[in-house]
């Protein structure tokens, strides 16, 4: 059973949303977490409705997505094994060290992140499967399907912007 246990990649994504002393942020949450439960209520409760053809097509949209994060996983594995030479001068060699420890943080909460959206695309490629197969209709299947998608988009905006650090923190160095 623990070859499946996906709880360490859920707990290690939600630790990434920490701020650089540490402290949990309830905010990221209310965000991350919250807010699409909201707007998929709201969608829900003033009739949005997702079309069969909708969950066919984002079957499809999540198999892309698990497979183009695996290989954002193996290029931020390749950028996290190249190493970084500390400068010769002492003085810049403390700046260094603390701009290192913070790539390597910020790595590993990439790493989590990503992790959690490959897990979540497959995921909703087999929720998604289930109710294009099983015809389910109605304003909860449609609100749920409303906030997947916005907890989707928005944890995939935030692993945007640190890969985006990161990336361009390799390119500096070069």
């Amino acid at each position: 059973m623990q070859k499946i246990n996906i709880t360490s990649i859920v707990m290690s994504h939600l630790n990434s949303l920490r701020d650089d002393g540490g402290t949990f942020l309830w905010s990221d949450v209310a965000v991350f977490f919250g807010a699409p439960l909201v707007t998929g209520a709201l969608f829900g409760y003033f009739g949005g409705a997702i079309s069969k053809d909708a969950f066919g097509q984002s079957i499809t949209a999540f198999s892309v997505f698990a497979a183009l994060l695996l290989s954002v996983q193996v290029a931020l594995y390749n950028v996290s094994l190249r190493p970084i030479s500390a400068p010769e001068d002492r003085r810049k060699r403390k700046q260094f060290d603390e701009v290192n420890m913070t790539r390597f943080e910020l790595m590993k909460d990439l790493n989590d992140n990503v992790s959690y959206l490959i897990l979540l695309s497959v995921c909703f490629v087999t929720i998604f499967l289930a109710a294009y197969v099983m015809d389910w209709k109605g304003a909860w299947v449609s609100a749920a399907g409303f906030a997947i998608y916005a907890h989707f988009f928005l944890t995939l905006l935030m692993v945007v912007k640190r890969a985006s650090i990161v990336f361009s923190r390799a390119y500096e160095s070069v």
